[in-house]
């Protein structure tokens, strides 16, 4: 072989590993990195970190971590989910050490933050007893995959906080129209001149409109003047708005029956923080649940008991995959999950309890864009769908070994988005081709077609 094909194809191996290089700090694709067109996010320097510390005797690179905080700080969506695999699946310890910073000097978690996140809080703030280190790792070491993925997450949202995220570059998702997490969360809290803050329940702007939202708490505040405050919907007491620095207000949906008639109505259900989270109820369980705090119920709303621990076979839940027409041209993977069982109150139920999730109605003709659900996403391992999770909840569903994915869907994931849709128990089952369709169509025109574009993480393949 000629010397200078030996020395030339030397040089591509190096330029290779250079690519390498730059795709690990970035995030991007092979074919970006190479073409010089890779995202650069800046992110805190963060120093090799010395494992001794933990108890560990070895040395984490940490520049893949700076640059995932840089692109959440920048909230680059692709980046954001392709460094966040490439950190889950490496060492363990820069996940130790970028959790332990911040979770160390915190008083709290956080109200928000996953189950998993609240057991690492419980040792990471625990820094004054011995082997404080090594406790922290072995924390990390221990979780699931389910587990680090949503510490991780609550991890990234405290850094990015702490640092001030800059605005938000245009995306895909925003281009679709869909919300980001601060609009949504602007539109669910309205502070109000006296200092207290209403804290309105994921959902309820489906039921209600802004203005409806705003006349509410304009009516607490002009009773609490008028010297007849509103009273929790869970304890029956008195919220005084001008001494409570947040009132929770969810939504109940009550059907009322009038003169032969039934008229879907929404009743307003103001709460202390205290009392329970806000949300939505359907009126059945909202009444329930008074029964069994002790409260006064009306004859005909009383509910029956129900026996506790009762036991039976599960129906197991329907997975369907498929592809999904985008607004506007393209194609994003689709999952639909249906539970195998009903719920205990009914397509009433269901709704309720998925819309206080933040799932949204979603239109498959292709006139609306899809609406994007923030802290969500498909974890993957090997193809197969192992779990939904959540950044508030962790995992929301998880399958024992994982569905299988068809090829179609897996190639079209590698764009890490998918349109997560969801449907009450009895709604599509075991139909295929253009009766899955009709099935899916008569959800929708029902309102039970909910979802959202989430993030896919782990791996495809």
């Amino acid at each position: 072989m000629p010397k200078n094909d030996k020395t030339r194809r030397r040089k591509s191996h190096a330029e290779r590993e250079r690519i390498k290089a730059k795709k690990a700090a970035s995030g991007a694709s092979y074919t970006s990195a190479q073409s010089g067109t890779v995202h650069r996010h800046r992110g805190p320097e963060l120093p090799a970190l010395d494992g001794s510390g933990f108890g560990a005797d070895r040395t984490a690179d940490m520049q893949t971590a700076s640059a995932l905080i840089g692109a959440c700080l920048e909230q680059c969506q692709p980046c954001q989910a392709s460094l966040a695999d490439q950190v889950l699946a490496g060492d363990r310890l820069v996940v130790a050490s970028l959790a332990g910073t911040v979770y160390a000097l915190l008083p709290s978690p956080g109200f928000g933050c996953s189950p998993a996140t609240r057991r690492f809080h419980a040792v990471a703030h625990d820094t004054g007893r011995d082997g404080y280190g090594p406790a922290v790792l072995a924390a990390v070491e221990e979780m699931s995959a389910e587990d680090l993925e949503a510490l991780l997450e609550d991890t990234l949202d405290l850094w990015a906080a702490a640092a001030g995220a800059a605005p938000a570059p245009a995306s895909p998702a925003a281009e679709d129209g869909a919300p980001d997490g601060e609009q949504e969360q602007e539109t669910r809290r309205f502070d109000v001149a006296g200092g207290t803050a209403y804290l309105l329940s994921a959902g309820i702007d489906q039921l209600l409109d802004r203005e409806e939202m705003q006349a509410l708490i304009q009516h607490a505040e002009k009773s609490a003047a008028a010297g007849d405050a509103v009273e929790c919907f869970l304890c029956d007491q008195p919220l005084d708005v001008t001494a409570e620095p947040e009132i929770h207000l969810g939504v109940a949906m009550r059907t009322l029956t009038l003169d032969g008639r039934e008229l879907d109505t929404v009743v307003p259900v103001f709460t202390h923080p205290g009392c329970g989270r806000t949300r939505v109820w359907p009126w059945a369980e909202l009444m329930a649940e008074r029964q069994r705090r002790g409260l006064e119920v009306a004859p005909e709303d009383r509910q029956p008991e129900r026996p506790a621990g009762q036991q039976h076979p599960r129906n197991a839940d329907y997975t369907t995959f498929s592809l999904a027409r985008r607004p506007g041209g393209g194609t994003v993977p689709l999952v639909l999950i249906e539970p195998g069982e009903p719920d205990a109150y009914g397509a009433e139920g269901w709704l309720a309890a998925r819309l206080s999730e933040g799932f949204k109605p979603v239109d498959l003709s292709g006139q609306q864009p899809f609406p994007k659900l923030d802290g969500w996403s498909l974890r993957c391992d090997g193809g197969r769908l192992v779990s939904v999770m959540t950044a508030s909840t962790g995992a929301w569903y998880r399958q024992e070994g994982g569905y299988a994915t068809p090829g179609e869907w897996r190639k079209a994931a590698r764009q890490r988005s998918a349109l997560l849709l969801v449907v009450p128990s009895g709604s599509v089952g075991e139909r295929q081709g253009d009766q899955w369709l009709e099935a899916v169509s008569r959800a929708a025109g029902a309102g039970h077609l909910l979802g959202g574009l989430v993030a896919v993480r782990g791996t495809l393949s």
